[in-house]
């Protein structure tokens, strides 16, 4: 049984140069994790360039229509479960936002809001916290 777990995911840290501040999206009480915020992407389709599936991703979760090449490789790591033999590759790309803008969210999300990196919120998914741990922000940030 696969239960996407295994499955590789890409991600987009939005950084908006003019403010220094990131976008997240809060996921909404329909989804796993609900009431956590989260950096924007999903899981990588089978065939699918993990580039490519980000920008289907900003376009589903976001309604943002970025093209693949807008989208600058911040990370690639490979997360090892400990209770199952699988690996899932995580890709992490940034897109600066010369503005702050409002996303047109679905059903996945709840609320947005753009935090500078001193005032993150305290619950993030699972993707988004390797994220900040690994220091992709500060990162993103300094692109």
């Amino acid at each position: 049984m696969d239960n996407g777990y295994s499955q590789p995911g890409a991600w987009a840290v939005i950084y908006c140069a003019a403010t220094s501040k990131f976008l997240m999206g809060k996921r909404s009480a329909k989804v796993n994790k609900g009431g956590a915020w989260n950096l924007f992407g999903g899981r990588v389709d089978s065939g699918e360039r993990p580039k490519k599936a980000l920008a289907r991703e900003l376009g589903e979760e976001a309604g943002l229509n970025v093209k693949p090449r807008h989208l600058a490789k911040l990370h690639t790591l490979t997360r090892k479960f400990h209770s199952r033999q699988n690996d899932r590759d995580m890709h992490y790309y940034v897109m600066i936002a010369e503005r702050e803008f409002s996303p047109r969210l679905n059903r996945e999300h709840s609320d947005f809001r753009w935090f500078s990196a001193k005032q993150l919120p305290s619950r993030f998914n699972g993707p988004t916290s390797i994220a900040i741990k690994k220091g992709l922000l500060e990162k993103a940030a300094g692109q």
